[in-house]
């Protein structure tokens, strides 16, 4: 009985998730714009559309059921490695990518129905969870686009913005122990696992993400011409792409930044958003500081217990973070105190992502599972891991021990970062 309960609850969450994955498609105004690529560089928006099919085609229907290809043609086409970028751009029409989702949704609907569907529930976690990380790579890629080809929808609610902000400030954080990574019997990726007891030394942290106010300072200090603050391969970055602030920031009489349906006015109290790990690395030279190891990020985040979330085991609820509003944006740091981790950080699950200095690599141990394009094949040098998750982000993907990998030069995401040392 436990196991169709939790049959009903997954099915429910992949229609759900479905639905809300839709409703992004639908706020671009034209499908033509939907076939462009928002940026040099990316794929179409479209094609994560099919791309979401054909990973549950390929691992529920396929890997878990044993079922011949659904569509041959699809499996290559929106297959990010066997299909690169620049041959991507060739999509069928609409309606038979979406006739092409609903045939595979009813067939993995059927399949977890059945007994064998029903005990195979880390694939349809596995499946239900790239879903939800694909929606903020599509906020990621729609930010891109000028507002006048999207539409916001009918039905969005703002969430509040809270009133209190904390202070800047850094916490101390003692000598301690605890074990990194993810042991519990909730699905977790390949590289958070296993979980192994670490050491850290005490070191000190901010109490909250590095504000757009206080990187002004490193903008109009010159920071972005000074090279002897970069690492040799960003400062080449930087010269090559002209880089000269946060790519979420728009100049001109006073600064303003990006949203998905237009500019605003600056806050100087929200996170800055939108540097590459180039970017953050500079600022934490400048400042003379450093970005946190995602150990000590960790277990800032998490203390000795090893708590899922930042505030303990309870489940995400919107006074707890700024997370799981993808039509929102950021909000004041600090202006959830119930989100408070054991060492006292705010804000460490929403809001921005966080860079780390950590590469992105395998924990002692490490046994790829179920694939090695989710994380072993980047384990290249230039991956750096994020932390904590942003507005955007779903609830599955906030737990602590969650890792999040980019390239160093990657900066459209909603990211950014706090300072150690």
């Amino acid at each position: 009985m436990a196991l169709e309960v939790r049959a009903s609850s997954m099915a429910q969450m992949m229609e759900r998730t479905r639905a809300e994955t839709m409703r992004l498609f639908h706020i671009v105004v034209d499908e033509s714009v939907l076939r462009r690529p928002p940026s040099p560089g990316f794929r179409p928006i479209l094609w994560h559309r099919g791309h979401i099919g054909a990973y549950e085609a390929y691992w529920l229907l396929q890997q878990s059921k044993g079922d011949a290809p659904t569509s041959p043609e699809f499996q290559r086409i929106f297959d990010p490695i066997n299909t690169p970028a620049d041959d991507a751009r060739n999509l069928p029409p609409l309606d038979e990518i979406d006739a092409y989702l609903a045939e595979v949704r009813r067939d993995s609907l059927a399949w977890l129905a059945q007994p064998g569907g029903l005990a195979d529930a880390a694939t349809f976690d596995l499946v239900l969870e790239h879903e939800l990380q694909h929606q903020e790579t599509l906020l990621y890629l729609l930010h891109l686009l000028d507002p006048a080809q999207k539409r916001r929808p009918e039905e969005t609610v703002e969430r509040d913005r809270p009133d209190l902000a904390a202070t800047d400030g850094r916490v101390l954080v003692p000598e301690g122990e605890f074990e990194m990574g993810n042991c519990g019997p909730e699905f977790s990726y390949d590289n958070e696992r296993p979980a192994h007891c670490v050491s850290v030394p005490e070191f000190r942290i901010d109490r909250t993400p590095v504000t757009n106010s206080r990187f002004m300072g490193f903008v109009d200090g010159g920071g972005y011409s000074n090279r002897e603050l970069w690492d040799p391969k960003g400062w080449a970055w930087r010269e090559s792409e002209a880089v000269e602030h946060p790519h979420a920031w728009l100049p001109g009489r006073k600064w303003r930044v990006r949203g998905l349906f237009g500019e605003r006015e600056m806050d100087g109290s929200e996170p800055v958003w939108g540097v590459s790990w180039y970017e953050a690395d500079a600022f934490a030279r400048w400042a003379g500081r450093r970005l946190p190891s995602e150990t000590e990020w960790e277990f800032a985040a998490r203390g000795s217990s090893g708590r899922k979330y930042p505030w303990g085991s309870a489940e995400p609820r919107p006074e707890l973070g700024n997370f799981d509003s993808p039509l929102g944006g950021p909000t004041p740091v600090g202006g959830y105190p119930a989100g408070v981790s054991p060492h006292g950080l705010l804000d460490v699950a929403g809001n921005v992502w966080e860079w780390t200095g950590t590469e992105f690599g395998p924990y002692p141990g490490f046994r790829v599972d179920p694939y090695p394009e989710y994380s072993e094949l980047w384990f290249d040098g230039d991956h750096r891991v994020a932390r904590g998750g942003s507005w955007a982000t779903r609830p599955p993907v906030l737990r602590s021990t969650f890792r999040n990998f980019f390239r160093r030069a990657f900066r459209i995401g909603f990211i950014g970062f706090r300072l150690a040392g």
